[in-house]
């Protein structure tokens, strides 16, 4: 644990030393990539805990869990992310996790002094994440994580570092309660620049007796710094193999208020997770539909 510590302690130092230059297409990262079915601050489906370091724990028995997600928006000018994950549990308890993001914009055109195109606009970001979480004490356990982000709007091009720290306190005697909070894309010293944002969220189980037969309700709520902020209560629903999840989400950004609905489906089959999601049409975007395909190696 004292490593976890002292590592998570170098992060941030290191992120605070860098340069303070804002990096492009950062409100690209305001787009819910592996965070559709599940809130953000509670959200594992794709093993990365890419919002959330403490998510990415693996219990004890489970190995290795890997993950991919796929989101878009659809549209000429819509908006795409893809996730790639793996995490990995030690002996000592410890989950280090490696989780590789990208997002982008397609259909951005370049003109000169007439409407012709003349090219294409890139408008993409990418995000490597490496993590470490682990239980502390019962039911309660923490996650730090190092992020690599790099910005590209056209011929800008600009990386920075950030580090961030989560909680998820799980399991709790009353009705199995969940509530998570965790940074995101924080560079201490450098919140105006680089808009870092807070999530969390918490649940708990209304009816039922075990993780695969229960129905939960809970509330999330997301605010990035100079940026956009959403809460709203979510549901979900487990029975066997078969899990359904939904949420009303409000969102207010640019002095704009919009209430959105993301809804989706979860099927569990021997190690493998498979989830589809839906949340209606974001930022005068058409609707958001995301993939997510993980799977659990036990030891």
């Amino acid at each position: 644990m004292c490593r976890l510590l002292i590592f998570g302690v170098a992060a941030f130092c290191w992120a605070h030393g860098l340069a303070a230059q804002p990096v492009p297409a950062r409100d690209l990262w305001e787009f819910p990539l592996g965070a559709v079915l599940e809130p953000a601050a509670l959200a594992a489906e794709p093993g990365a805990g890419l919002w959330n370091p403490a998510a990415s724990a693996l219990r004890p028995g489970e190995r290795i869990r890997l993950g991919v997600a796929s989101l878009s928006t659809g549209g000429q000018q819509g908006v795409d992310g893809q996730l790639l994950s793996a995490s990995l549990r030690r002996a000592s308890g410890t989950t280090l996790g490696l989780s590789v993001a990208r997002t982008s914009v397609a259909g951005l055109v370049r003109t000169d002094s007439d409407p012709q195109s003349v090219g294409d606009i890139n408008y993409a970001s990418m995000l490597i994440s490496a993590s470490a979480a682990k239980t502390l004490v019962p039911h309660v356990t923490a996650g730090l994580a190092v992020r690599w982000r790099e910005g590209r709007a056209d011929r800008e091009v600009s990386t920075a570092i950030a580090a961030d720290l989560g909680v998820v306190v799980h399991d709790l005697p009353w009705r199995n309660t969940r509530v998570a909070v965790s940074s995101f894309l924080w560079r201490p010293g450098r919140e105006i620049d680089d808009r870092p944002a807070f999530v969390a969220a918490a649940d708990a189980r209304v009816v039922g007796d075990s993780a695969s037969r229960e129905l939960r309700l809970g509330v999330s709520q997301n605010n990035v710094n100079r940026g956009a902020t959403e809460r709203g209560p979510f549901l979900s629903g487990r029975l066997d193999r078969w899990e359904a999840r939904a949420a009303l989400v409000r969102g207010s950004a640019g002095g704009g208020t919009v209430t959105r609905i993301r809804s989706g489906l979860a099927v569990y089959y021997a190690s493998y997770v498979v989830g589809v999601a839906r949340e209606e049409g974001i930022s005068g975007l058409g609707p958001v539909y995301q993939f997510t395909l993980s799977s659990i190696l036990k030891e």
